[in-house]
């Protein structure tokens, strides 16, 4: 399994974020939150010496984090689009990230939204993907699953979080979380795990199932990344906590 971090979940310092993640022999990163604030807000210089960096330190950007669509119904997105594709571009980034509203609106609000962000992102050679979110209105497979059918864009497609699904309710996740019936539709990964008391916690000592994760993936022959967002910290840390979640991965997987 080829491994990314996103990177201000280490440090808000790319550099430093980079070193980390080379000593991690971590493949690639995904971006969100820079020194210089969101990377969808960034102009094309900023980006280009950004490319530049991680060009030179040998880094592909695996995915843009943007926060498109993380909004109530009928916020305006353009400029966050705009800014997620303008990024994905010149970063080289293949997916870019998207939202399905604040939880409440229902998994299928967003659908109309979604296809035509999805059209022009296909239009410019990227992949527009959902990502399940436990605050927004796609949080489960099912949810995902609903808003993809409403949506009917088959080039949109999914960010697999079992941490935000097992989130929403510790208590109704088992398994896959439902993976089976989204995986072909999913083009990347997320970890993270939570607790039965809904803490974030290290990969493997919460209640999200990786070592059948790991299996299931591999039998379905999924050739992505599993990019780490602990949001968990270790002693204040998201360094240290991302440390402990890559190498609790690693052994999980041996």
């Amino acid at each position: 399994m080829r491994l990314s971090v996103i990177t201000d979940e280490i440090d808000l310092s790319l550099g430093r974020a980079l070193d980390v993640c080379e000593e991690l022999e971590v493949e690639g990163v995904e971006l969100r939150f820079l020194d210089q604030g969101p990377v969808v807000a960034l102009g094309p210089a900023e980006l280009e010496a950004i490319r530049e960096t991680l060009d030179r330190r040998g880094f592909p950007v695996t995915s843009i984090a943007s926060p498109f669509l993380k909004c109530d119904p009928g916020e305006p997105q353009d400029e966050v689009l705009d800014g997620s594709l303008q990024a994905a571009r010149i970063l080289g980034a293949p997916i870019v990230r998207a939202f399905a509203y604040w939880r409440g609106a229902g998994p299928t609000a967003a659908a109309e939204v979604l296809r035509d962000a999805a059209a022009r992102a296909d239009a410019a050679g990227l992949t527009l993907a959902l990502e399940n979110e436990h605050e927004c209105s796609v949080a489960t497979s099912a949810e995902a699953r609903a808003a993809l059918d409403a949506a009917r864009s088959p080039s949109l497609r999914l960010i697999w979080d079992p941490g935000n699904a097992a989130m929403l309710d510790p208590a109704a996740f088992t398994g896959l979380g439902g993976l089976e019936a989204i995986r072909d539709r999913v083009v990347h990964v997320h970890v993270k795990d939570v607790t039965a008391a809904r803490e974030w916690t290290r990969v493997g000592d919460g209640i999200v199932d990786f070592p059948a994760l790991l299996r299931y993936l591999r039998e379905t022959a999924y050739d992505g990344y599993l990019s780490f967002e602990t949001h968990y910290q270790r002693d204040g840390s998201g360094e240290l906590a991302t440390r402990d979640c890559v190498a609790a991965l690693r052994e999980l997987d041996a």
